[in-house]
């Protein structure tokens, strides 16, 4: 067994392929990342007594980041996530740490922004939080050691 190790937050990073390919960019200045997967319950309960079965599974992420302009070539910020917004793409997408380490966890799958929001509150900086809508499954990939 390898020595153990936590995962900090601050080395989980979503990149993105507008092309929905795997040529990713770095989703810039992220503040906050998640991914959730929920399975619907299907109630089965009849006059033979009490019963559920899994239903479908309803995955979802969500990110929030500082907005920057001019941003590097192979960088994504909000103008972007606008555009991908807004013509309704469906883009494909990674979540683990920037560079990957022997055991490292990375999440991907396809999904669409289904939420956008710009926020720019008097004594902050301006921030955008993205819903996305995964379309499909989500593969768990280990870097091998």
């Amino acid at each position: 067994m390898g020595i153990r190790r936590e995962v900090s937050g601050k080395d989980m990073v979503f990149k993105f392929d507008p092309a929905g390919g795997t040529n990713y960019y770095l989703v810039v200045c992220q503040l906050d990342g998640s991914i959730t997967s929920t399975t619907a319950v299907i109630d089965t309960a009849s006059k033979c007594g009490p019963g559920k079965l899994p239903g479908q599974l309803d995955n979802k992420a969500n990110l929030q980041i500082v907005d920057v302009l001019d941003t590097d070539n192979g960088e994504i910020s909000s103008d972007i996530l606008f555009t991908l917004q807004q013509a309704k793409t469906i883009f494909t997408w990674t979540f683990g740490p920037l560079v990957p380490a022997a055991g490292d966890l990375t999440y991907s799958g396809s999904a669409f922004l289904s939420n956008w929001n710009l926020t720019a509150p008097l004594t902050d900086a301006v921030k955008t939080t993205c819903d996305l809508e995964i379309t499909g499954t989500v593969t768990q990939t280990r870097t091998g050691s």
